[in-house]
Formats: structure tokens, C-alpha cells, sequence
């Protein structure tokens, strides 16, 4: 006689004899239980997940960091989707693609060399600053896609120099004021850019423009020479504006003598003296007896000098005799 196996807990034994296996439910109020008796098969399983989690981990998930926006791609659902996906993690299906874009902005250079107006090579170097516009994200993945940069900055900017610059000769680039020729090219390579590419262009800067030596040199002298000419004309300006003065000072001159009918020189004598005769030293002053003669001040502290005929001092002590008559016709 056979004997019936035994049935664990959870389990039923059919009316045949057999034991069947517990429901699900029972599992569901027990999972310990459940564990227990599948330890191998949950043990291969999370072994199995966790292999294919660390092999697809970068294909499932990406990272947005700090000033970065994505483009989501599917392959089998519509291709390049219009949502745009911020900073931090974003899952996707394998065979799927988010593609990240830097929405900060960036700064590109390059050195150029183009031709002037006048035929001459000149050697620009160039800095441009642009940003991608966050929300024509798609737009610009779908029409230019991540290579903007070599794609559209740097070509737009090499043709807004030779574009701007071709139309001056290497003279008139040398002596043109920089904030202008720098506006001009700024506003170019903006109108070129934005209004067909979904890119903002903050600034496009010269970093050096550099001439041919000879030409360099030659442009030098010359301006300096057209300096030296204005120097000239400036020095023939002021000679012909110092001898309009003097011909109205001459002119005033004229007309206060013949207002006054006292002589120019004499009127400046007399104002030096009347100067001399302020001062506190020691003075003599000596009168001439004729109409057109000036006075005299000599120091009082040194020896007095010959006194002409037909004056008087001041120094008693010194000449006591009056002066002779020189009408007197004695000696």
C-alpha cells in the first residue's frame, strides 16, 4: 500500500492523492515562504537583471547636467519628438536616442586671411560668443543638428568679415575707429545668422588684425606725415590770428596818440615808473626839465650818478649848489 505524501503548509492534497500546489494568494499573505522554496530561481534572476542593468545602463538613461537640454529621438514613433527635456536623469528604450545640447554660451575662434577693396592680404584673428535658443531646440537638431558650430557659426562669421572688410581698403582698416568697424561686423554676422538658424550670436569680437609689414609701415609714415601737415596748418592759423592782433593793437596804439598827443613810449614810461615808485627800497627821483623828458629813480643806497643839466635833486646833502642855466650860455 503506497503512502501519501505529505503535504507542507499551504499546499492541499487532491482527492487522488496528489498534492497541489498552493494558490497565489497564499503566496501573496506568505512571500517569505514563496522565497524560500524559489531561493535558486529569484537568485539567477537578480543576478541576470543586474548584469543587463549595468550593461544597458547608458543605453536607458541619460544625464542632463547643468545648462544642458536634450532632443528625444525615436526610432519606430516619429523620430526627432517636440518635447524638450531638461536638467537631471531621463530614461529611454534602447534602440532610441536623446541627444544633449549645451544651451550655455559658447565661444569659437579662428584666424583668417582675406582680401581688402584694395587687393591687400590682411590676417584677422576672431572670437564669436553664441548660444543655442532652449526652446527651437528641435528645429535647429532637425535642420543643422549637434555641428552647429562648424556647420554655421564659423562659416557665417568668416563670410560676414570678408564681407565687411572687402569693402574698405587696408588704409581706411587702420585708420578706422574699432568700435565701429567691430559694430558693423557684429550687426552683419547677426543679420546672416538669426534670421535663419535658431542660434542667438552674442558677440563677435577682433582679437588682432594684422597688415602686410610694408604696407603697415607706409600707412604709418603717411598718417604721420598728414599729422605733421595738420600741425603746419594749425601753427599758420594761430601766426595769422597773432598778426591780426597785433595790427589791432598797432590800430588802438595809433588812435590813443592821436587822442591824447602823448607818445606810447612815454605813457609806458611813466606807468614803469609809477610801478618803481610803489616798491618799498630806497629810491632818488630825478625830474628833467623838459616836456618829453621822464623821470629818474635811482637807489638811494649807492652813489648817485652825473646829474644833466637843468635838473634838480632830491639829495640835498649831496649837491647844495644849484645847477647851472644851460641858457646862460656859462659852464
Amino acid at each position: 500500500m503506497n503512502t501519501p505524501d505529505l503535504a507542507e503548509p499551504g499546499e492541499r492534497i487532491t482527492p487522488a492523492g496528489a498534492v497541489a500546489a498552493p494558490s497565489w494568494r497564499y503566496w501573496v499573505r506568505h512571500p517569505a515562504r514563496w522565497v524560500r522554496r524559489h531561493h535558486f530561481q529569484v537568485t539567477l534572476s537578480l543576478l541576470i537583471l543586474a548584469f543587463l542593468l549595468v550593461v544597458l545602463w547608458r543605453e536607458v538613461v541619460v544625464s542632463n547636467h547643468s545648462g544642458e537640454n536634450s532632443v528625444y529621438w525615436s526610432r519606430f514613433f516619429g523620430g526627432t519628438s517636440d518635447r524638450i527635456l531638461g536638467e537631471g536623469i531621463h530614461f529611454k528604450l534602447p534602440w532610441d536616442e536623446i541627444i544633449v545640447y549645451n544651451t550655455r554660451v559658447t565661444e569659437t575662434h579662428g584666424k583668417t586671411v582675406m582680401l581688402t577693396r584694395d587687393g591687400m592680404e590682411i590676417s584677422v584673428d576672431w572670437s564669436a560668443r553664441y548660444r543655442v535658443e532652449p526652446s527651437r531646440l528641435p528645429l535647429l537638431h532637425r535642420s543643422v543638428g549637434p555641428l552647429y558650430a562648424e556647420k554655421v557659426v564659423v562659416p557665417e562669421v568668416i563670410s560676414s568679415l570678408r564681407q565687411v572688410l572687402g569693402n574698405y581698403t587696408a588704409e581706411e582698416i587702420y585708420a578706422r575707429d574699432e568700435r565701429g568697424l567691430i559694430t558693423e561686423i557684429d550687426k552683419t554676422v547677426k543679420a546672416n545668422v538669426q534670421s535663419i538658424h535658431p542660434l542667438i550670436l552674442e558677440r563677435v569680437v577682433l582679437l588682432r588684425l594684422d597688415l602686410p609689414p610694408p604696407m603697415a609701415k607706409g600707412i604709418v609714415d603717411k598718417l604721420l606725415f598728414e599729422q605733421t601737415l595738420l600741425a603746419y596748418r594749425f601753427r599758420l592759423g594761430a601766426e595769422e590770428q597773432e598778426r591780426k592782433r597785433k595790427v589791432i593793437e598797432a590800430q588802438g596804439i595809433r588812435e590813443f596818440e592821436q587822442t591824447t598827443g602823448v607818445s606810447i613810449l612815454k605813457w609806458r614810461g611813466i606807468d614803469a615808473t609809477q610801478d618803481l615808485a610803489k616798491s618799498p627800497n630806497a629810491k632818488i627821483i630825478i625830474m628833467g626839465t623838459g616836456q618829453n623828458q621822464l623821470p629818474i629813480l635811482l637807489n638811494a643806497d649807492q652813489a648817485g650818478p652825473s646829474i644833466p643839466n637843468g635838473t634838480t635833486s632830491t639829495l640835498p646833502n649831496r649837491l647844495t649848489t644849484p645847477l647851472p642855466d644851460p641858457s646862460s650860455g656859462r659852464k
